[in-house]
């Protein structure tokens, strides 16, 4: 799918990850999704039916994209890469464990999150204002006070805070979150890593 390389989907998983390949499915336009769920899965028309009718009733819980992300999932990359990709999800914005997750599906997770260099040692405020979470670290140091600011779903308790060793999932990165759903990765390079 898509007409450039750049933006382009491929079955390929080393093209494009499986929770990327996921995501692109769970994303999909209110308008096109039935049609996806007709053209792409083997879905009965009574399903697909009934998928159509929760669009319409309750679009906001996206069931129809679920549905068609996770058929679509498990047909190119199988049952347990769809289950380790819906596990990052939840646990992406809190809902889950970070640390249970695969470094394989880890990375392919935050490999499009926008990043910053750094290691144990290293401030989180300081973080979050290279990573483009905050403008600023006045306004990162209010993140953290106001209580905001997460890493690896971990509440950053002091504006002083630094970043230990045992942060950092599978030694490679530590994942932050500024409020409910803004996320940024630190990738392990500098200071103490």
């Amino acid at each position: 799918m898509g007409k450039s390389e750049g933006g382009a989907l491929w079955i390929d998983p080393q093209l494009t990850s499986p929770y990327a390949f996921y995501q692109y499915w769970l994303n999909a336009a209110d308008a096109d999704v039935v049609h996806y769920l007709k053209l792409l899965t083997f879905r009965s028309q009574e399903q697909v039916a009934d998928l159509q009718q929760q669009v319409v009733d309750s679009p906001f819980k996206r069931e129809a994209q679920k549905a068609l992300a996770q058929d679509l999932t498990s047909l190119v990359h199988g049952e347990q890469a769809t289950a380790a990709v819906q596990l990052a999800s939840l646990a992406l914005f809190g809902r889950g464990d970070l640390r249970d997750l695969d470094v394989v599906t880890l990375l392919g997770a935050v490999a499009e999150l926008p990043s910053a260099q750094g290691g144990s040692g290293a401030k989180v405020a300081d973080m979050l204002v290279a990573s483009g979470l905050a403008a600023s670290r006045s306004e990162a140091r209010r993140a953290i006070a106001d209580g905001g600011a997460y890493v690896n779903n971990v509440k950053v308790e002091s504006v002083d805070q630094e970043l230990l060793s045992d942060q950092f999932l599978h030694g490679q990165c530590a994942v932050l979150r500024r409020g409910k759903k803004t996320l940024a990765v630190v990738r392990a390079g500098g200071l103490g890593l």
